[in-house]
């Protein structure tokens, strides 16, 4: 009995590492910046603040979410200088947009 316990202890911690990569890929990465360029299908959206800006590729899909304050939008919405929100994966090629939300200053 003792041997199946140490057979069944060893799997599991041998396969946790599986599932710990597993769970890393179905976590959302949220972005909020300002929109660089949209060239194709990637965005390239400026985050951070300071001497912390950075610059996202981020990939779109034909099934990918645009969002207005006035409703649906295709992609050629964007325009580089909007404010957005992207809600992304990780995937093997890179990031996925799943929606992007343009936001529009408060007048």
């Amino acid at each position: 009995m003792r041997l199946w316990t140490r057979v069944a202890v060893l799997t599991a911690i041998l396969l946790c590492p599986t599932g710990v990569a597993a769970a890393q890929r179905d976590v959302p990465y949220v972005y909020q910046g300002t929109v660089q360029s949209v060239k194709g299908s990637a965005v390239d959206l400026i985050t951070g603040v300071g001497h912390a800006l950075r610059l996202v590729r981020l990939r779109t899909l034909p099934s990918t979410e645009i969002a207005t304050p006035d409703g649906e939008a295709a992609l050629s919405a964007l325009k580089p200088g909007d404010v957005v929100r992207a809600d992304c994966r990780k995937t093997d090629a890179g990031l996925v947009v799943d929606k992007i939300e343009i936001k529009r200053p408060k007048s």
